[in-house]
């Protein structure tokens, strides 16, 4: 992958303030960077580039011992010449002149400070990419050299396969171009709307209304970000044949029921009738699947049903053939013709296309959705007519067994008279627990904070009123993994919900292997946290 290989760039930071590199280390580490070395010392860099071999350095320029000029003519000396090495230049000096003179020097790029941290994470990763792409052309070009070396005496032969080459590649050209300009619009537009509604949200002079309109539409923009960030990352899992399947045996309703109610405000937004349509306890059933990609199946489907539909209804449900459940989401929208309906689940298709097209989105959904079905070993299809709506389904193998309706299970739960919910939160973020305790701020729920992972050990086994435990999974000193099963072992009936960025599926199977309950995604949602708590009877 390609993500996970600029993550794992070395990236050297020199800068003579520790503020300046405390504040950098903790944006890339934010943005999951793993490779990190900082310097106050500028005479330190030729030793750090050959002992850490740098894919990008975060220069200052003006420094006590050597400037960031004369950093640069250093390296000049010592780096080869077909070699590219980026060099981002975040300096105070704003002059014109400085500007040109780093430009001119070995800089590939140029940033003021005080500068936007997002704009930074951004122009880092163009940086390392644009290095990624310098090396896989140097690869390529020595590759193609041995081959016209050892294939001399079969110059035909080689022709053909330079021409079968060339068309590959502006095939893959074409598609690249398609990706590139739905990354740039689907993240560009979004982050637009978070910005900007953002900017404004400081001014003095809104009333109240105009700020509850406004942040409303930065939260509806960063569930688009959200949305798109997650759809490239399952296309590429999916691409590359890295997602991992987790199959247990579950009844699919609830899990049916949690992607309906995620839809619920978009739904009465463009008033349209959002329904569960098999009745609980009509089929007795279970399926031996992964309900974390069940879920995003439906996710998907559900959002595509309400994009395209602007009156009328959308219906989930299922029916049981034989040994399969025959999942469909029915909508009353604007449907699809013939010949679209054989390219509907490619990447980036949608019904209209171009750039007048009239829905947002990145145009894999229904790619991820088939991909995933095909990967619990079901199949997707649908039934449409232009005008009058579509159905899509998805069967997915049922296992011939019962399921007892024996309810939530209460036993662990606290007693819910208790005059307050003691939780510990464990998260070493200190951003991300202020905002874990603004949203948990109310009379009935008293906070306890951890910042590693042997304080939230120490805390639960001196704190017998803890009744719940919010743990992130990266933490100092003891993550959060090994954190559970410790706490497990002498409290077995403590629930743990599992906070973390990672989205991966085996990161959310080893949660729940160390003893997690749940799993609670970044961003934090205050509505899925309270409703997880409300799962557990604690409130």
């Amino acid at each position: 992958m390609i993500d996970q290989t600029l993550k794992n760039a070395n990236i050297l930071i020199v800068d003579d303030q520790e503020a300046n590199i405390d504040v950098l280390e903790g944006l890339l580490e934010m943005q999951g960077y793993t490779q990190i070395k900082s310097s106050t010392d500028p005479r330190e860099v030729v030793s750090l580039y050959n002992s850490f071999k740098p894919d990008i350095i975060l220069l200052d320029l003006s420094m006590p011992q050597l400037s960031g000029f004369e950093v640069m003519e250093q390296l000049k000396q010592i780096v080869p010449a077909n070699t590219f090495l980026p060099i981002l230049v975040l300096t105070a000096d704003i002059t014109k002149e400085a500007k040109l003179k780093s430009l001119d020097a070995l800089a590939s790029d140029f940033l003021t400070k005080p500068f936007d941290l997002i704009e930074v994470g951004l122009r880092i990763r163009n940086l390392l990419y644009a290095s990624f792409l310098h090396q896989q052309l140097k690869n390529q070009n020595q590759i193609l050299d041995e081959k016209v070396k050892e294939r001399t005496l079969e110059l035909e032969k080689t022709n053909i396969e330079l021409k079968a080459a060339k068309e590959k590649a502006e095939a893959s050209e074409r598609l690249k171009s398609v990706f590139i300009n739905n990354i740039s619009h689907e993240i560009r537009t979004p982050l637009n709307g978070i910005l900007g509604f953002g900017q404004i949200l400081l001014e003095d002079n809104l009333i109240a209304s105009e700020k509850e309109l406004y942040l409303s539409l930065l939260n509806k923009s960063s569930a688009r970000l959200i949305d798109t960030v997650s759809n490239f990352l399952d296309i590429s899992l999916l691409n590359t044949g890295d997602q991992e399947v987790f199959k247990k045996e579950f009844n699919p309703d609830n899990i049916i029921s949690e992607a309906i109610i995620k839809f619920e405000e978009s739904s009465q937004e463009k008033d349209l009738s959002l329904s569960f349509q098999t009745k609980s306890g009509e089929y007795d059933v279970k399926i031996l699947s992964d309900s974390h990609l069940l879920y995003k199946i439906l996710y998907q489907l559900i959002d595509n049903a309400i994009k395209f539909t602007h009156q009328g209804s959308i219906s989930v449900g299922y029916e049981k053939h034989d040994d399969e459940l025959h999942f469909f989401v029915k909508d009353s929208g604007i449907g699809i013709s013939d010949e679209k309906k054989k390219y509907i689940f490619g990447n980036f298709n949608q019904e209209e296309s171009g750039n007048s097209r009239g829905h947002e989105g990145s145009g894999l959904g229904l790619s991820i959705a088939k991909g995933f079905v095909e990967l619990l070993g079901g199949n997707i299809w649908l039934d449409s007519e232009k005008g009058k709506g579509s159905t899509f389904y998805f069967s997915l193998p049922a296992v011939q067994q019962t399921v007892p309706d024996i309810g939530q299970d209460k036993t662990n739960s606290p007693d819910a008279s208790s005059a307050k919910l003691t939780i510990l939160v464990a998260e070493d973020n200190e951003i991300n627990y202020f905002l874990l305790s603004y949203f948990l701020r109310q009379d009935s729920i008293k906070t306890i904070h951890a910042i590693n992972g042997l304080e939230a050990v120490e805390l639960c086994k001196n704190n017998p009123e803890i009744q719940l435990v919010l743990m992130d999974l990266k933490m100092p000193e003891m993550d959060g993994f090994e954190a559970t099963r410790q706490i497990k072992s002498f409290r077995s009936d403590l629930p743990v919900i599992a906070l973390t960025a990672y989205t991966e599926n085996e990161v959310r199977e080893e949660a729940k292997l160390a003893g997690c309950v749940d799993f609670l995604s970044k961003p934090f949602d205050k509505e899925i946290l309270f409703r997880k708590i409300k799962k557990l009877g604690l409130l």
